[in-house]
């Protein structure tokens, strides 16, 4: 006697149609939803935004001409210029939500404001690294503290400085830091901590060896 494959075919079937009719009004409702959403952008009038809390960066914290590089000569003057402009953490934000938030006639200061924070923590980063090869490690923390205290989103600006932490016995900072990564909304949040947890095991094992050689 036969196995009866037509019935749970045909039920296949009529659960994948179903399926694919929920999904396609699903995605109808969203694309609804967005346009409404942008059609109300296009219309938001202008928001004071001169009294929001932009941010500084603080560069007379920072260890200026410490190196004949080009390369980090060219990074410090970009961050002094920076250190001018008005800046704010839009990471996330979408173009409508920019309009919604500020206004139409603010929209291209805005977006500005967002590419300028976004810049000056693609240059933090490459200035801990300048500093971390010139054996500089409390300026490496300097630098990096500004960058994840004001939600960079690069994901080895916190394991660097975790690592900064960990060589430096600076336990309490650090899982402070680890903290501060689980309750972010960082994309690469999982991958973020679980390169912390494996700086902690090298550093461990390098430790234990150096016990072990002493002994």
């Amino acid at each position: 006697m036969g196995f009866p494959i037509l019935p749970f075919f045909l039920i296949f079937l009529v659960w994948l149609a179903f399926r694919l009719r929920k999904l396609d009004t699903k995605q109808k409702q969203e694309e609804h939803d967005f346009w409404a959403k942008e059609r109300q952008a296009n219309v938001t009038p202008a928001k004071d935004i001169s009294n929001l809390r932009y941010i500084t960066i603080p560069m007379e914290k920072f260890p200026l001409n410490f190196s004949n590089d080009e390369k980090v000569i060219e990074i410090e003057k970009e961050l002094q210029e920076l250190s001018t402009h008005k800046l704010l953490n839009l990471i996330g934000v979408t173009n409508t939500d920019l309009k919604l938030t500020y206004g139409v006639p603010n929209f291209q200061t805005m977006s500005q404001i967002g590419d300028d924070f976004d810049r000056v923590c693609v240059l933090l980063n490459s200035y801990a690294h300048a500093l971390m090869e010139a054996e500089r490690v409390d300026d490496v923390i300097t630098v990096l503290e500004f960058a994840v205290g004001v939600g960079t989103d690069i994901s080895e600006s916190y394991t660097l400085l975790a690592h900064c932490y960990e060589q430096k016995g600076m336990h309490e900072k650090l899982e402070l830091l680890k903290r501060q990564v689980e309750q972010s909304k960082l994309l690469l949040k999982n991958s973020i901590l679980s390169k912390i947890e494996s700086t902690r095991t090298i550093i461990s094992d390098e430790d234990q060896q150096a016990v072990d050689m002493k002994l």
